[in-house]
């Protein structure tokens, strides 16, 4: 008996791995080695504090005035791909908005959120994580931010490996440039500076010497065409993603050396140079510091702020062609999509005046508002051959969106703890197949007011800011200014026809003024910051005749995290009476479960959900990501607390098992003179 059971038990192991080499045609590739180097190459281009109306083809080419700023390379690349005219930064500043896109989760679920400046990026399935896993090699240049404090009056120079969440601790590779938000203050390095001590850090090593003439724009850009190059020799058929993240416009009006060098790519335009060049770094590192200005503008009768101003937009403009021809000479510009992009509204200070050029466009308000002119950033997307030239998307998204794109590029499943969704569809024009989740959503708290410009609508000039929160439902924006609790209304403006916000329409909109009030409480969690809306209690849905069960649907696959299952086909459908019977299927390994049903809360107040989970596995209340055990997945039992309004609460559960195991998921729930108990779920009768 013992030979028979021993045989037996090899036989079933047999079973399980040659079951493992199956693959299984869904939506997406299963098999995380056939999706390596099938992805196109990514550059996400990110600006700091790039109005909407900074660049011709959003708001420039329409003035009439002789003050406007010139972008002629932007534009072309525009008109070779996409404009999305309609998309929002997922907050009005920076360190939150930088949070957000990495993250792939708006303002209620980021890590860091107003005014958090140099808090640690979460240790998490972040953008470069994810590509990372996907087979791509990652690059971060330019500002981050999001590495961690430093204590200036005690050591301004740090060792970066130190940092909680350096670059390269957070998915990245590799790492150039400024690991701290106000280095990004200044356009050239200045080590010894009392107040920034601003220096570059080329991975965990600091730069401190030769570096004075290195103007950041060019430095950046220089480094990015070196890397590129670098890895295009070494690893040809390995697709690469790189973060390059400006640190202009934004505060020091500072601008080159020297004039744009002619030509571009391989031979041209900036060249990245060794420390002991005689312009150490990058090409231009030579002649007079903060003194060229752009021919188009010199001889015009500006301020020298806004000459510089300008200035500073264009050698953007110039950099992006460079990289764009670097790109064409290395035969792979049509295997790499081009995001450009900003991270906020256009600023005031510094010297310099978003009004001098209308920098926020034919809106309101600039950075750090909820108006318009604060989130709704410019953004171009080129991709030849698959984005048809001179598309424009009026889709709305944001900027937490872009990481359920780059899954779709990189052939990998979309994870479900995302709040964004994939604009391939929309970037496409195939607007039929666009997932539409029906809310963009946004929440910053600030003290200070809306600058009272005459161009602004007089109900916005002045206005305090203060907590301030926005979602918008389809044509619709709701947003509110100084909240005081969660009965402050929501002003309503339909941005299609009133991109001014000028008609505010609640009054004759009351149902949409509600379903605003209960959709902001059911998309976020209250942590990281305090809302006055924190302890309110999240609305029910109304469900009638229900019956005992819940919905389970079986995939199949191998995934390094849990994927969104609605972009996944499934191979079995099913409906269980509890959590008990999740592997009824006799399933043990590459499975995926999909469940979904109804919780009945029996009376308001607060609620502790619990969850063990035998493999990966990530839960949703509404939209809030109630309870992840996903990236740091834990064997231990994990639990957070929810007000809920008594009633019925839709629940979905994502389970992915890739190794041998017995599947398992526990979810248990306490409260108001409720012990805690297994969870009895409900579906629609």
């Amino acid at each position: 008996m013992g030979l028979r059971k021993i045989f037996f038990t090899i036989c079933m192991v047999l079973c399980h791995l040659i079951q493992a080499q199956i693959v299984y045609k869904e939506d997406y590739n299963n098999s995380k080695n056939e999706s390596i180097g099938q992805g196109p190459n990514i550059i996400f281009v990110y600006l700091d504090d790039l109005g909407y109306g900074d660049l011709g083809k959003f708001w420039q080419n329409q003035r009439s005035s002789d003050k406007k700023l010139l972008t002629p390379q932007l534009d072309a690349l525009a008109n070779e791909g996409a404009m999305l005219t309609h998309h929002y930064t997922a907050a009005p500043v920076c360190a939150p908005a930088r949070s957000s896109l990495l993250e792939g989760l708006h303002q209620g679920h980021a890590s860091i959120r107003d005014n958090q400046f140099d808090m640690p990026l979460a240790d998490g399935l972040n953008v470069a994580q994810l590509l990372s896993r996907a087979g791509y090699k990652t690059m971060h240049i330019g500002k981050s931010g999001l590495a961690g404090k430093r204590n200036l009056s005690n050591n301004p120079y740090p060792d970066p490996a130190s940092l909680a969440a350096h670059p390269m601790k957070r998915g990245f590779d590799q790492f150039f440039g400024f690991l701290y938000h106000n280095q990004g203050h200044l356009h050239y390095p200045e080590p010894t500076n009392a107040k920034k001590y601003c220096y570059f850090t080329d991975g965990y090593n600091m730069l401190m010497d030769n570096t004075e003439l290195c103007y950041t724009t060019d430095a950046f850009t220089a480094k990015s065409k070196h890397w590129i190059s670098e890895h295009r020799s070494n690893n040809p058929e390995q697709p690469f993603f790189l973060y390059l993240a400006y640190d202009v416009p934004h505060s020091a009006l500072q601008v080159p050396t020297q004039a744009y060098p002619a030509g571009g790519g391989l031979k041209g335009g900036l060249q990245w140079t060794n420390a002991n060049s005689p312009t150490p770094y990058v090409n231009t590192a030579s002649g007079t510091k903060d003194s060229f200005i752009h021919p188009d503008y010199a001889s015009k009768g500006w301020t020298a702020n806004e000459k510089k101003h300008a200035t500073m937009i264009r050698r953007v403009d110039n950099a992006v062609a460079d990289l764009l021809q670097l790109l064409k000479d290395l035969n792979i510009d049509d295997q790499t999509m081009i995001v450009f992009s900003s991270d906020n509204g256009p600023h005031s200070t510094g010297g310099q005046k978003a009004q001098s050029f209308q920098s926020y466009g034919n809106f309101n308000g600039i950075k750090r508002d909820m108006w318009e002119g604060g989130i709704r950033v410019p953004t171009i997307c080129h991709y030849p051959g698959v984005i048809p030239t001179g598309t424009e998307v009026d889709f709305p998204s944001g900027q937490w969106d872009w990481l359920a794109t780059f899954c779709e590029l990189a052939n990998v499943p979309v994870p479900a703890y995302t709040d964004g969704i994939s604009l391939m569809p929309s970037l496409k024009q195939e607007d039929d197949k666009q997932v539409d989740k029906g809310y963009t959503y946004h929440e910053y708290s600030v003290g200070s007011s809306t600058p009272n410009y005459s161009d602004f609508e007089p109900s916005k000039r002045g206005r305090k800011r203060g907590q301030m929160q926005v979602i918008r439902i389809r044509d619709y924006k709701g947003v509110r200014y100084k909240i005081q609790n969660h009965s402050t209304p929501f002003e309503i403006y339909n941005v299609v026809d009133d991109e001014r916000e000028v008609n505010n329409l609640a009054a004759t909109m009351p149902e949409l003024q509600q379903q605003m009030l209960d959709k902001v409480l059911q998309v976020r969690q209250a942590e990281v910051v305090k809302r006055p809306y924190d302890s309110e209690l999240i609305p029910a849905v109304e469900v009638e005749n229900v019956k005992n069960g819940l919905s389970k649907n079986i995939y199949r696959g191998k995934y390094d995290w849990v994927p969104d299952f609605k972009y996944l086909s499934p191979v079995e459908s099913d409906v269980c009476e509890s959590l008990e019977d999740i592997g009824s299927d006799g399933q043990d390994s590459e499975v995926g479960y999909y469940c979904h049903g109804y919780v009945n809360v029996p009376r308001d107040g607060t609620y502790t959900f619990y969850l063990n989970s035998a493999s990966n596995c990530h839960v949703m209340l509404h939209d809030i990501h109630l309870l992840d055990n996903d990236f740091n997945f834990s064997e231990n039992e994990i639990s957070n607390d929810v007000n809920l309004k008594a009633g019925y609460h839709p629940v979905r559960i994502f389970y992915q098992q890739n190794e041998l195991n017995t599947p398992l998921i526990e979810l248990y729930m306490s409260g108001p003179e409720m012990p805690k108990k297994p969870i009895s779920f409900f579906l629609k009768n």
